[in-house]
Formats: structure tokens, sequence, C-alpha cells
């Protein structure tokens, strides 16, 4: 296993877009990270990036990347349709693994990686950063305690309307593109967070010929009995948020859902009035400072995984969302015929 003699990470960023900027700028507030280095298809943009951010490495093919003993440890920020080949080839040389939602693009790749993960004894993980937020956390702790009784329902949604200008990764089949894997992934983890598996998917939508899904609606039942009502698009807007409701009482999660600012704990028995206690949590850099500093300690502690986020729930959502984009298909060719 690759590691570090200082009891730093030393990470590099593949990918030179906007999730790379955000990635550099929250790894450096952790103390037992080290960025060295960025790997871009093209090595003048890597080198303008490292120029730019002040990494002394830049690299533009990514075999010379996994051959680096200056590297610890990526994090994987390209398009979805690139990661299970990238994630793969890392692991195989022997470096750790923090790879963009969604991990792969079938729930088989994420069991895939995590094998070979355990076989090389490096770590890997897709970057749910709501999962590690304080408020989430937080959040986890009240229900687990009873606070608002056992957990029967909830709601999230996230999309926006994006110009056909915007991101190639929403409107490029071949990238994986639409809502679901960009967007309903955040929802149906949270949903998985609180209510436990999935047991069956009902789901509508709108989607194009060639499998781009443009917005869709999800109902899931879960094990026990307890549903979750789930709305995305790339068409439309909705506001990213998500409530949770239990036996006693309820939690109404700020925006935005995949790193909430905070929440509002109600409680309370009708006819009597609500007890409603809001709480908020600063937020780190741009949110992912939580999760990288769970990472590099799990790294540093010789993880091959971390429990908050294992491959196996990450292979789960990746299942549901096949599901949904098998049901929207159907849809769409049975409205065609």
């Amino acid at each position: 296993m690759n590691t570090s003699p200082h009891r730093q990470v030393r990470w590099a960023v593949v990918g030179s877009g906007g999730i790379a900027r955000r990635t550099v700028g929250d790894l450096r507030l952790c103390a037992d990270a080290q960025v060295v280095a960025v790997c871009s298809r093209e090595l003048s943009r890597a080198q303008a990036f490292a120029t730019e951010h002040g990494l002394p490495l830049a690299f533009g093919d990514f075999g010379a990347l996994c051959a680096s003993d200056a590297v610890d440890a990526l994090y994987i920020g390209t398009p979805h349709s690139t990661h299970f080949a990238l994630a793969s080839q890392a692991l195989r040389a022997g470096k750790h693994v923090l790879c963009e939602k969604p991990l792969t693009m079938t729930a088989d790749e994420a069991l895939a990686l995590g094998r070979l993960a355990e076989e090389h004894g490096v770590f890997l993980m897709e970057a749910m950063w709501m999962k590690f937020s304080p408020a989430m956390r937080k959040a986890v702790e009240l229900v687990q305690a009873g606070a608002i009784g056992e957990p029967r329902l909830l709601q999230a949604g996230l999309g926006y309307p994006v110009p056909a200008s915007g991101p190639a990764r929403f409107w490029d089949a071949a990238l994986g593109g639409g809502a679901l894997y960009d967007m309903a992934v955040y929802s149906l983890t949270l949903a998985q967070m609180f209510l436990g598996p999935i047991e069956r998917l009902e789901a509508t939508g709108t989607m194009r010929p060639d499998g781009v899904d443009l917005e869709s609606c999800l109902t899931l039942h879960h094990a026990g009995g307890a549903m979750a009502q789930v709305a995305t698009s790339i068409t439309s807007m909705i506001p990213p948020r998500g409530w949770l409701s239990g036996r006693r009482g309820a939690i109404d999660f700020k925006e935005p859902l995949f790193s909430p600012a905070g929440f509002k704990l109600v409680t309370g028995q009708p006819p009597a009035p609500p007890t409603v206690e809001e709480l908020d949590f600063p937020r780190e850099g741009a949110g992912y400072v939580p999760m990288f500093r769970a990472v590099n300690a799990a790294i540093l502690a010789g993880a091959t995984a971390h429990p908050l986020h294992p491959v196996s729930a990450t292979a789960e959502v990746l299942q549901t969302l096949q599901h949904a984009q098998a049901l929207l298909a159907a849809e769409r060719d049975q409205a065609a015929r």
C-alpha cells in the first residue's frame, strides 16, 4: 500500500474544472493532507492549473500519474462514464481513490472496484460529502436517539434548468448524462441513510430517445414499510431541500440538500403547538472539508473503506438508479407506440 512517511496524504486531483478547484481549496484546510499534483487530458491545462494553484506537479498522462511515487491518493473529478476505468487503473497502481459521485455507472462496477481496493490494500470511496456534513451527522444522531420516533416518510428534491451550453455531463448520454446520476443520487442516498434498504421502486418522468433523463419523480418503498418521494430535473427548478417525518416529529433540512447548513427539528403531539428547534452549522470551505478529514484519517489508519459510506451502500443506490432508468425508458417506449 502507498503510504506517506510524514503522516500526510499526498493528493492529486484528476480533472481541472470547477470540482477540482473546490477540491484543492478544501483539501488545503486539512492538516493531514497535501495537494501535490493535478492531471488533465491536456498537459497545457494541467500546467496552467498547477501554476494557478501552486502545485509542484502537472500530468497530461493518467498512467504517469499512477506511476508517480510522489502521490498517495487521487480525487477523481472527471465525467461519470470515465470513473470506472480511471479508478480501476489507480487502484491497481496502489493509489487511494476518492471519486466524485456517482462512483460508477452500474452497481456491478462499484462492487468490482471495492474488490480491487481490498485486493490491493488501498482506500476507495464515492465522494458523498453530504453524509459527512455536520448537519447530517447531527440529524443521524438525533434520529438514532429517537428524537422524531420511527422514521416513516421522506421527501427530497434537487434540480435546475441546465442550459444547452452547460456542462456536457448533463446532456451527453455517452458521459452518463441526465438528472438521475448527477442529482437524484443525493436524494436516494438520503433516503437510504434514514429509511434503510429500498425494496420497491416506482418511477415516472421524461427521457430522451438517447437515454438522457430530463426529469423524474420516484417513489421508494423501503424495508419495514417506510416510503420516500424523490424529484429531480435538469429542465425545471426544484429547490435542493428535503424533510424526514417520524412518528413523533420531523426534520426539515435547509438548503442545499447535498451540504445542508442546518435543519429544523420539529417535535410535539397535536393539539399542543409543536416545538421547533433550529440547528445551524458553519460550513468549512466549500463544504468538502469534513469528508476529506474523515478520508485522510481512514487512509492513514490503513482502511480500505469508510463505515459511513461503504461501497455496498454506493452499489445499492446505483442499482436503484439503474432500475429508475429502465422504468423511464420503458415509459418512453410505451408512449412512442
